[in-house]
């Protein structure tokens, strides 16, 4: 019996053993600014102005200062002069528009985070974007084939790309 149970006590594992997590958790863990989601709608809004002090005394002027911001439901991690490469084009935009991206689920620095799933208010942050070009990628070939039959189909196909870069990230 307890050879039995000595093996099953060593196939036990971590439900979850990602260092990614394990890093973020940590980082929430020693930072005072992180915001419990499930709390957001009870969060004061002066706790969050209280917190985001620290934030930016930490960002160093935003020269630290990171975000995680959504488009199309797709986080992209971002700080200030990044280039971001979309694999589709978007819509209504030309060459040298000026996009003001306010789905930002993270902001934070070396030390400090603050994250809201649901996202934070815009009128903490700003966050401001350039369409560099849109263009499209090199021409490939993709070769189709059905099961049980012979014939296979080639479509040149070369997809748009929209670039990005980030031109404003700070702390109102």
């Amino acid at each position: 019996m307890s050879l039995l149970f000595s093996r099953t006590a060593r196939l036990i594992r971590p439900t979850c053993y990602n260092p990614i997590i394990r890093f973020q958790s940590t980082i929430a863990a020693s930072s005072k600014v992180t915001a419990n989601p499930s709390l957001t709608n009870s969060f004061p809004r002066q706790d969050i102005y209280n917190n985001i002090s620290a934030l930016k005394l930490s960002s160093n002027g935003s020269k630290d200062l990171y975000a995680v911001m959504r488009l199309y439901n797709m986080p992209y991690l971002v700080t200030k002069g990044d280039k971001i490469y979309l694999p589709y084009k978007m819509k209504n935009v030309k060459v040298g528009d000026v996009l003001n991206l306010n789905d930002v689920t993270t902001l934070g620095s070396t030390t400090h985070t603050l994250n809201i799933n649901s996202g934070i208010d815009p009128s903490i942050y700003e966050l401001q974007a350039s369409v560099v070009e849109i263009t499209r990628e090199p021409l490939y070939q993709v070769v189709k084939k059905k099961p049980r039959c012979r014939r296979t189909k080639t479509t040149n196909v070369e997809p748009y790309q929209t670039v990005l870069r980030i031109n404003e990230l700070r702390l109102k």
